[in-house]
C-alpha cells in the first residue's frame, strides 16, 4: 500500500505539471462516461431493475393470439376464455385478470376523473402484496352486483386526508356506489406502465349491463397475469396453455377457431419493443466512449514519447519494468477517476435532459434515478476506461525499456523521441476512431433519412386547427342507448355554435391516438365456413355524422351518415378504400352488405355499405392503412367518445369554452385528454424522433472527437518532423508539397478508417432495419454522403497542422538538434 500511495502521489504531481493535457483528457473522458451513465440510468430503470413484486421472474403474461401473426406479445383476451383458462390450467399458482378503466368521482365537490384498474380478487395475492389498511377483494366480489374499491395510498392521502376509518365508506364512482374495502401501501403500483392507477375496482362491475362483457367470448378486453408454480418452466406452461387453446377452438369454433394462447415473461410483456432501441442507443454511446478513450490514448502516447528519457533513467537506476508500467497505469487511473467524477456530474444534468426527450409511454421511465447501481456502473466504466487507454502508453514504454535504454537516453538528450511502434499505434487508434465514427454517423444518417420520409407521410386527414377531448358517460346515469346518442348530438351542436368553430363531431377512436378495435368480418353472398364465420379482419370505428368533414377525410363514393341512420333503421356502414379494394375488387361496394363481429342487445346485424372514404393512418404513420369500417354512433351508441372540433384560430384557446358547454349539459362530467391533432402527430413520431436525435447527437460527438484526434496526431507528427520539414524547405521544397505531404498521411488514415467502417456497417446496419421506414439499411446514397462528410471534416482537421508545417523556419529547424 505504501508503494501504491507513492505511485498515486507521484502520478498526481506529474499530471499537475501538464495541466493542459490533464484537463483535456479528463474533459474528454467525462463526456463519454457521462453520456454512458445517463443512458444507463434509463436502461437500468426500464430494462434491468426487477419488477417491484416478490419473485417477479415467475410472473407471466398470458395472451391471446390469432392466425395473422400477432404472436410476439399477443393481444387482450376475453372474459370467458380467461375463466376457462383459469379452470383448466395446472402449471400456474393462479391466473388473474385486469383492465384499465377511468372513473368519475362525484359527490365530493367538483367531479374528478380517476385512473383505475378493474381486477379479479386474486391479483394482489399473485403479486404477493396486500392492502396496508383493510382487506383485498373476495371471490364473491367478482360476481355481478358487487361494487368494491381499493384506494391507492396517494389518493387516500390527497382526497381523504389519510382517514384511518376509510374502510367501509361509500364513494360515488360513475354514478354507482362503491364500498371502500382497503388502501394499498405507499409506493405500490400496478400496472407499472401507463398512467398511475389511483384505485382498483372489483371485476364484478363488468358482469352487469344489457350485454355483460362476462358473456362476450368475442370481446377481447382483459389482460391476464399468472404466477408459475415452483419448478414449472415457461415452456411447460406454454405447452399446457396451447392445448387449452386448441380445446377451446374446437369447443367454440365461431369465436375461437383462430385464437391461440401465448405465455410471455411479464417483464418482456411490459417492456415490449423498446428494449431493442435502448440497447442500440447504448451500443452507440459505448462507441462514443471508445472514441474518447482512443483520443486520450493518443494524447497519452504523445506525452509518453516526451517522457522516454525520464523512464529510461528510472530503468537505468534499477526500476523494474512492472514497476514502471504500474506507475503509468496509476496515472491513467487517476485521469479515469477524474473523468468519472466529472462524468457523474454531467450525468445528473444529462439524465434530466434525456427524460425530457423520451417518448411518452416508455415503460417505467419515471423510476429513473442515479442510484447506487448506476454510480457503481460509473465507477466500473471509469476503471475499465483507465485500463483501456492506459495500456497504449504503458505498452509503448515497456517496449522502450525492453529494446534498449541507450537509444532512449540519446533521444531524450536531443529532445522528444518517437518510436516506430508508437507512431504505428497512434495511427491505428486514429483509424479505429474513424471507423467507429463512420458506423455511428451512418446509423444516424439512415435514421435521419427514415425520419424525414416518415414526416412526409400524409395521414389521410388534415391535422391543422383540430382540437380533441375525451368524455366518458357514466353507465348508471345514461342507461339507455338513446340517452347516450342524444347527449353527444346535443354537445356537438352546442360546440358548432361556439365562435371560431366550423365543425364538430365525435368518434369512438381517433387516428393516431393509440386506440384500436380489431374485429372479424363476413361478406354477404360469399361461401361461409362454420369454422370461420368471420374470415376477414378489419378495424372498427364508431363515429357521429359529420366526422369525415370535421377531420378532412375525403369521401370517395356514396354518402356520409345523416339523420336517416337512426337506431332501428337500416343498419349501415362506411368502409375505407383498402377494405373496398380487398373485398370488392373491380366492383361497386355501395349497396353490398357486410357483418362486423360486434354487436349490442340487437345482436350482430348485416350492415349496408353506403359510402367509401379515403384511407387514414390510424395505428401509426409508418404502417399502411388496414381495412376499416365506420359504424354510425346513432345506431350503436358508445358512452366513451373522443370529440373533435375544427377551429379557425388557435385550438387551445377554446378549452375553457368547451368545458363550459360540457358542464352545461352535465355538471359532473369531467373533460380529459385535451389535445390537438398536431400533438397526436408529434406523439406518433416520438419514438423514432428520440432514437434519431440521440444517435445523431452521438454521431456528431464522435465526428468532433475523431477530428480532434486526427488533428492531434498530425500536429504531433509535424512537431516531431520539424527538422525534416526544415531540410525539405531549405532544399527548395514548395509549401504546397509540404501541405500535400501532411495531408496525404491524414487522408490515408481517414480512408482506411472509412473502409473499415463501411465494411463493419454492412453487417451492423442490419440491426437497424426494424427502425427504418422506406430506407434500405444499405442505402448507397447514405453511405456515400457519410464518407464524403467524414473525409471533408478530416481534411479540415488535417489542413491546420499542414498549414503550420509550411511556416517552419528552415534555420530554426536546422538548429533544432
Amino acid at each position: 500500500m505504501n508503494t501504491f500511495w507513492q505511485d498515486v502521489r507521484y502520478g498526481w504531481r506529474t499530471l499537475l505539471k501538464t495541466p493542459g493535457f490533464t484537463l483535456i483528457a479528463i474533459a474528454t473522458l467525462a463526456l463519454g462516461i457521462g453520456a454512458n451513465t445517463a443512458l444507463f440510468s434509463v436502461i437500468n430503470a426500464v430494462l434491468l431493475r426487477p419488477l417491484p413484486y416478490a419473485q417477479p421472474e415467475r410472473l407471466v403474461a398470458v395472451r391471446s393470439t390469432d392466425e395473422r401473426g400477432n404472436s410476439t406479445s399477443g393481444f387482450a383476451s376475453t372474459w370467458p376464455d380467461f375463466v376457462d383458462w383459469r379452470a383448466r390450467q395446472t402449471t400456474f399458482e393462479g391466473l388473474a385478470a385486469y383492465s384499465n378503466r377511468s372513473f368519475t368521482l362525484t359527490g365530493m365537490g367538483e367531479a374528478v376523473r380517476l385512473n383505475g384498474v378493474l381486477i379479479t380478487s386474486n391479483l394482489l395475492t399473485l403479486l404477493r402484496t396486500a392492502p396496508q389498511l383493510g382487506r383485498q377483494f373476495t371471490p364473491e366480489e367478482e360476481q355481478p352486483g358487487a361494487h368494491s374499491v381499493i384506494l391507492s395510498h396517494g389518493l387516500w392521502q390527497s382526497r381523504f386526508n389519510g382517514d384511518p376509518q376509510i374502510a367501509g365508506r361509500t364513494l360515488l364512482l360513475g354514478g354507482v356506489n362503491f364500498t371502500v374495502v382497503g388502501v394499498m401501501p405507499q409506493g405500490f403500483r400496478f400496472p407499472v406502465t401507463g398512467e398511475t392507477a389511483e384505485l382498483w375496482i372489483s371485476a364484478g362491475l363488468e358482469g352487469e349491463g344489457r350485454v355483460p362483457r362476462f358473456v362476450q367470448r368475442g370481446n377481447h378486453w382483459i389482460d391476464v397475469l399468472g404466477r408459475l408454480k415452483p419448478g414449472v418452466t415457461l415452456a411447460q406452461a406454454q405447452a399446457e396453455m396451447s392445448r387449452i387453446g386448441e380445446q377451446l377452438a374446437k369447443q367454440y369454433p365461431d369465436t375461437n377457431n383462430s385464437v391461440g394462447v401465448i405465455t410471455v415473461p411479464f417483464m418482456k410483456f411490459i417492456v415490449g419493443d423498446v428494449s431493442a432501441a435502448l440497447w442500440t442507443l447504448f451500443a452507440a454511446v459505448g462507441c462514443v466512449l471508445l472514441i474518447a478513450c482512443a483520443n486520450v490514448a493518443n494524447l497519452a502516447l504523445a506525452r509518453a514519447a516526451t517522457r522516454q528519457r525520464e523512464i529510461a533513467v528510472r530503468a537505468a537506476l534499477g526500476a523494474q519494468r512492472s514497476r514502471v508500467l504500474r506507475q503509468l497505469l496509476t496515472e491513467s487511473m487517476l485521469l479515469a477517476i477524474g473523468g468519472g467524477l466529472l462524468g457523474a456530474l454531467l450525468a445528473l444534468w444529462g439524465t434530466e435532459a434525456l427524460l425530457k426527450l423520451v417518448p411518452p409511454g416508455l415503460p417505467r421511465v419515471a423510476e429513473t434515478t442515479l442510484d447506487w447501481s448506476v454510480l457503481g456502473f460509473t465507477l466500473l466504466v471509469s476503471l475499465l476506461t483507465g485500463v483501456l487507454f492506459g495500456l497504449a502508453p504503458a505498452w509503448q514504454m515497456g517496449q522502450t525499456i525492453k529494446t534498449g535504454l541507450t537509444t532512449a537516453l540519446k533521444d531524450g538528450a536531443r529532445g522528444a523521441g518517437d518510436s516506430v511502434s508508437g507512431s504505428r499505434l497512434r495511427n491505428t487508434l486514429v483509424v479505429a476512431q474513424v471507423a467507429l465514427a463512420f458506423c455511428l454517423l451512418l446509423a444516424a444518417g439512415l435514421l435521419l433519412n427514415s425520419f424525414w420520409r416518415l414526416q412526409q407521410v400524409k395521414p389521410g386527414f388534415d391535422p391543422h386547427n383540430l382540437l380533441s377531448f375525451r368524455l366518458r358517460l357514466p353507465d348508471a346515469l345514461y342507461k339507455e342507448p338513446q340517452q347516450v346518442s342524444d347527449f353527444y348530438a346535443h354537445l356537438t351542436e352546442r360546440l358548432k355554435a361556439l365562435p371560431g368553430v366550423t365543425q364538430a363531431s365525435a368518434s369512438f377512436t381517433l387516428p393516431l391516438s393509440g386506440n384500436n378495435a380489431d374485429v372479424g368480418l363476413a361478406i354477404e353472398g360469399e361461401p361461409s365456413d362454420p369454422n370461420r364465420p368471420f374470415p376477414y379482419d378489419t378495424n372498427l370505428r364508431i363515429v357521429q355524422p359529420g366526422f369525415f368533414r370535421t377531420l378532412g377525410i375525403e369521401l370517395l363514393q356514396g354518402r356520409d351518415f345523416d339523420a336517416r341512420d337512426k337506431r332501428g333503421a337500416t343498419d349501415v356502414v362506411i368502409v375505407n378504400e383498402t377494405l373496398a379494394r380487398r373485398n370488392f375488387p373491380n366492383q361497386n361496394p355501395l349497396g353490398r352488405r357486410i357483418q362486423p363481429s360486434i354487436g349490442d342487445d340487437r345482436g350482430m346485424p348485416w350492415r349496408e355499405i353506403i359510402g367509401v372514404v379515403r384511407d387514414v393512418r390510424h395505428a401509426s404513420l409508418g404502417e399502411p392503412s388496414g381495412a376499416e369500417c365506420y359504424l354510425a354512433h346513432t345506431q350503436i351508441p358508445q358512452a366513451g367518445m373522443s370529440v373533435a372540433l375544427r377551429t379557425t384560430n388557435e385550438p387551445h384557446a377554446l378549452v375553457a369554452a368547451v368545458r363550459n358547454e360540457v358542464r352545461a349539459l352535465d355538471a359532473e362530467l369531467p373533460v380529459f385528454e385535451i389535445k390537438t391533432f398536431e400533438e397526436y402527430l408529434s406523439e406518433a413520431v416520438a419514438q423514432p424522433r428520440f432514437t434519431t436525435l440521440l444517435l445523431s447527437l452521438f454521431g456528431v460527438t464522435a465526428l468532433l472527437l475523431t477530428a480532434i484526434g486526427l488533428y492531434g496526431v498530425l500536429a504531433y507528427s509535424v512537431t516531431q518532423r520539424t527538422r525534416e520539414i526544415g531540410v525539405r524547405l531549405a532544399l527548395g521544397a514548395q509549401p504546397r508539397a509540404v501541405v500535400t505531404l501532411i495531408l496525404k498521411r491524414g487522408v490515408t488514415l481517414t480512408l482506411l478508417g472509412i473502409g473499415l467502417g463501411a465494411g463493419a456497417s454492412l453487417l451492423l446496419t442490419k440491426l437497424l432495419k426494424d427502425f427504418l421506414f422506406e430506407v434500405s439499411a444499405t442505402d448507397p446514397l447514405t453511405f456515400a454522403a457519410i464518407a464524403v462528410l467524414l473525409l471533408s471534416v478530416a481534411l479540415f482537421a488535417c489542413f491546420i497542422p499542414a498549414r503550420r508545417a509550411t511556416k517552419v523556419d528552415p534555420l530554426v529547424a536546422l538548429r533544432y538538434e
